[in-house]
């Protein structure tokens, strides 16, 4: 399961960032996102092309592409 996975009122926590992109890991990092971490989905675009998320209480918007490096699971 993935960011891009995530439904709306659940709590999730990162398990890990599955990229090779030395530059996108980064910024996932700056923005909070790295392994631990807990994110919840805010919205979805129209399109589906983003996603809105919180994450250690900062809103994030990302590509769906980008969500679809970061796993996840689902806190019950």
């Amino acid at each position: 399961m993935t960011l891009a996975d995530m439904k709306q009122n659940k709590t999730y926590q990162i398990n890990k960032i599955n990229t090779n992109n030395d530059i996108l890991r980064e910024r996932f990092v700056a923005l909070g996102i790295c392994e631990g971490a807990y994110a919840s989905l805010l919205e979805k675009s129209i399109d589906r092309a983003t996603i809105a998320i919180m994450a250690n209480n900062t809103r994030i918007a990302l590509r769906m592409t980008e969500a679809k490096e970061v796993s996840i699971k689902e806190l019950v």
